[in-house]
């Protein structure tokens, strides 16, 4: 699936530009941080391209002038033979994909900065036991992206060092910092796991249970040893199941657990499609939410909005995050040696699936 964008910009990036008076060179970053606004916005102006205002154009192109900012002829030269490209393969089954909030969201954000870069994205879902290493090594050896956004890193992840002995970029949407000298666009999963537990304190609650998704990928391993960890602090167990982020998982595992011995006051589960199963279950063994079980979900979306009663979860900020995802990528493929960015700050938002034990 090839969807049409406008990639990014930043085309002469840091590449920039000798001082005319023979001082430290003005570089991109240096225009963009003296207007406050993006390098890729520098860059769309001083290339001429769609992407920012008229106003935005002159302001950049006046401070350029003033500062004696003159681009990189080789740059330049280099930026010419970009595909404007950007490539996502994604191992997951296209079904669940076309169901969960987060991929639809992210995908959302990504095209929309495409689209004012004047940039593509070429997408394919190899299913999850597809050879997306194939993909990744025919795109890059055709020369048809200018770099790749991956997602769901696991461990010994094959195709990180896959890509740096092709040569290219790629930006890993993360949860940790390994140090090994790839983009990394990170969102610790310490945050969410902050909001949440702060959130079931207030309400009371002390047993909590955890339906996460798969453990082969290494934001749900941080996600429940920041969860246990942290809720030990507090006076809180938390006991782990493992799911696979499908609705009949979810609805499964949580009808587990309310109907053993000992069912948790509250239920974290790892996705929006989960949290809505979970409160379909609940529902249907006359199990009140939240006077018996409380249900948070990890992730917000729509689906949590619009269920009844709401589903208190995290506003992860998907979309903004893939925007970022996006720059980042761009940014590296002209040159910025900035690798590395922190993902938008998430927001708790209480509906009222949770409430005090015992309401």
């Amino acid at each position: 699936m090839t969807t049409t964008g406008s990639m990014a910009g930043s085309e002469n990036a840091d590449d920039g530009a000798a001082s005319t008076s023979g001082r430290r060179r003005v570089t991109i970053s240096d225009l963009a941080r003296r207007l406050q606004i993006s390098k890729a916005s520098v860059s769309y102006a001083l290339n001429g391209r769609a992407g920012v205002s008229e106003e935005t154009r002159q302001r950049v192109l006046a401070l350029a002038e003033e500062l004696g900012f003159h681009p990189n002829s080789a740059a330049v030269a280099l930026s010419a033979s970009r595909t404007r490209t950007i490539g996502i393969v994604i191992a997951r089954d296209p079904a669940l994909i076309s169901t969960e909030a987060f991929y639809m969201r992210t995908l959302v954000g990504i095209e929309q900065y495409l689209n004012e870069v004047d940039s593509s994205l070429l997408l394919r879902l190899t299913g999850e036991h597809g050879d997306d290493l194939a993909v990744l090594r025919r795109w890059s050896r055709q020369g048809r992206v200018d770099g790749f956004i991956l997602f769901d890193e696991h461990n010994d992840d094959p195709r990180i060092p896959l890509l740096k002995e092709l040569g290219v970029p790629c930006v890993v949407v993360s949860s940790n910092d390994p140090g090994d000298e790839v983009g990394r666009l990170i969102s610790s999963p310490e945050e969410t796991v902050t909001l949440l537990l702060d959130h079931l304190v207030e309400l009371g609650h002390r047993d909590v249970a955890h339906i996460s998704g798969p453990f082969t990928f290494i934001h749900e391993q941080l996600r429940t040893r920041m969860l246990q960890d942290h809720a030990a602090r507090r006076g809180i167990t938390v006991r782990h199941i493992e799911g696979t982020y499908r609705y009949d998982d979810g609805a499964e595992l949580t009808r587990q657990l309310l109907t053993g011995p000992n069912p948790p006051t509250a239920i974290v589960l790892g996705n929006d499609l989960m949290a809505v199963a979970a409160l379909r279950v609940a529902m249907d063994l006359g199990t009140a939410v939240p006077g018996e079980v409380s249900i948070l979900a990890w992730e917000d979306s729509p689906l949590c909005e619009l269920a009844r009663p709401g589903i208190t979860a995290v506003d992860q900020k998907t979309m903004e995050r893939g925007r970022a995802a996006a720059d980042l990528l761009l940014r590296i493929v002209t040159g910025d040696p900035d690798l590395h960015q922190e993902a938008p700050p998430g927001e708790l938002r209480a509906r009222e699936s949770s409430g005090p034990v015992g309401s």
